[in-house]
């Protein structure tokens, strides 16, 4: 056999007739190893892309996240209404009661 193969005598009509199923069956594993490469490829760069976008998300969520944290501090607020002509109230609320029998009255 690898006589045959250095001296080329395997490539004759009759040997290459015969050795067609396992030739097509070779090609056809070069096909799906290539196939496999270009489609590893392509799955590492959608990784390569999706991790820069989550990161891109994630600094733009820290971003978002510090200002929010900023407007809803009570000094921010307080700061924001007064030029509405509102003022922060320096009393503190109170609960009101309402007896059931009040409620239906006033429906």
């Amino acid at each position: 056999m690898l006589a045959g193969v250095l001296n080329g005598s395997f490539l004759t009509r009759e040997q290459v007739l015969g050795n067609m199923p396992f030739l097509l069956f070779i090609a056809g594993l070069m096909l799906v190893y290539i196939g496999y490469g270009y489609w590893t490829e392509r799955t590492v760069r959608d990784l390569q892309r999706t991790d820069a976008d989550l990161k891109e998300l994630r600094s733009e969520y820290i971003t978002v996240r510090s200002h929010l944290d900023r407007t809803e501090q009570q000094s921010q607020v307080a700061e924001d209404i007064s030029g509405l002509g509102l003022r922060e109230s320096r009393v503190p609320p109170r609960k009101l009661t309402v007896e059931p029998e009040q409620a239906e009255a006033v429906r």
